[in-house]
């Protein structure tokens, strides 16, 4: 038991560094099990199967560990010291668990994985609550430890159950575990176990309710992609009379580059974002008219994002949502989508420069 809570401490410390960087929605959950139990004993194990249940409200704290208030048991049999007579008691137990998701603790969180194992470790107190037939024994049996008519024992456990996912809400739920109790627990004295008490072993099957908070991960908002219209032009006031000036020789700008078959047209967007800006729309508009002039042209966009903020998800996102944003403004200008191939890259490829990443590249065939 010490071995496994060493283990478990471990696995903590690793999973909350590595997911310290991620926002997760934590939620409450129910689960109700129902199933069977062996206590270990001299006769064959069949002769001391009993049922068992449990009734279980967890929190989960983050993507791998939950803490759960379970309580468990029903009934627990044991074979008598001398005339091998079988005998049971009822009691119930409640436990506290420390619970660790493997799935997200060794291949990543995945809110749509249908499999999801878990282990867990807990401890508690059994109640027992009737112990009747070891008292009708107990004339010609010997019970040292006989306890009557309730009793508190200490109580630990460990266990491996698997959550099969049937919606965001519902799983269906497999667990077994293996208890310890002190060796009063079936009133009498266990030679081949006297100093590692009383054993009993559940397993179940159930439902897992989920409540509150979804389950995911929380991401930041991305705007959708909306289609371009062109600012209005302010109205201009009316011009004042000035002493005129010398007239100044105007600044030669740079000639546009022209745009042919073979050649790559970059459009560029703002951090975050998948709206068409306005220092980009004379560039779209020289692409559209060189694609009308050109029917046998066809272009492939390719969309990208900055790999120096966001997330590999959101970049991927915000990746396709500018490619989505360029085809629809060639389309909404006449320029047949099946001329358009489109891929999107996030920020798996970086082929610019810094913030220059943030970009659709039009490359022209």
């Amino acid at each position: 038991m010490k071995r496994v809570t060493l283990a478990l401490a471990i696995l903590a410390a690793f999973t909350f560094t590595a997911k310290a960087q991620e926002s997760f929605d934590p939620y409450f959950y129910l689960q109700l099990q129902g199933g069977a139990s062996f206590d270990h004993g001299d006769v064959s194990f069949t002769k001391l199967i009993s049922p068992a249940a449990q009734v279980a409200l967890g929190y989960q704290l983050c993507d791998a560990w939950a803490l759960r208030l379970a309580a468990t048991g029903w009934q627990a049999k044991n074979t008598a010291p001398a005339s091998a007579a079988i005998y049971g008691h009822k009691f119930v137990q409640p436990m506290l668990d420390l619970v660790l998701d493997l799935g997200t603790a060794f291949a990543g969180w995945d809110p749509d994985r249908v499999f999801n194992p878990y282990i867990y470790v807990g401890a508690g107190t059994a109640i027992g609550l009737e112990n009747k037939d070891a008292i009708a024994l107990a004339a010609n049996e010997r019970f040292p430890k006989l306890w009557d008519p309730t009793k508190f024992f200490w109580a630990t456990r460990s266990g491996l159950g698997a959550d099969i996912r049937l919606t965001d809400r519902l799983a269906f739920n497999l667990e077994f575990n293996g208890n310890i109790y002190p060796e009063a627990f079936d009133s009498k004295l266990n030679k081949e176990f006297e100093s590692g008490g009383d054993w009993r072993f559940n397993a179940f099957a159930g439902l897992k309710f989920n409540f509150g908070g979804a389950p995911r991960r929380v991401k930041p908002h991305i705007n959708p992609v909306q289609e371009y219209v062109p600012t209005q032009p302010k109205k201009e006031e009316p011009k004042k009379e000035y002493k005129q000036e010398p007239v100044q020789q105007p600044v030669t700008q740079p000639a546009e580059q022209p745009i042919y078959q073979g050649a790559d047209v970059d459009i560029f967007f703002d951090l975050n974002k998948s709206v068409i800006r306005d220092d980009q729309v004379n560039t779209l508009n020289r692409l559209v008219s060189f694609l009308r002039n050109t029917p046998d042209a066809k272009v492939k966009l390719d969309g990208y994002a900055d790999k120096q903020t966001g997330t590999a998800e959101i970049n991927q996102e915000l990746s396709e949502q500018r490619v989505i944003a360029v085809r629809q403004y060639l389309v909404s200008r006449g320029i047949d989508p099946k001329r358009i191939s489109t891929a999107a890259h996030g920020d798996k490829v970086q082929p610019f420069t810094g913030e220059k990443n943030r970009a659709v590249t039009c490359r022209i065939r």
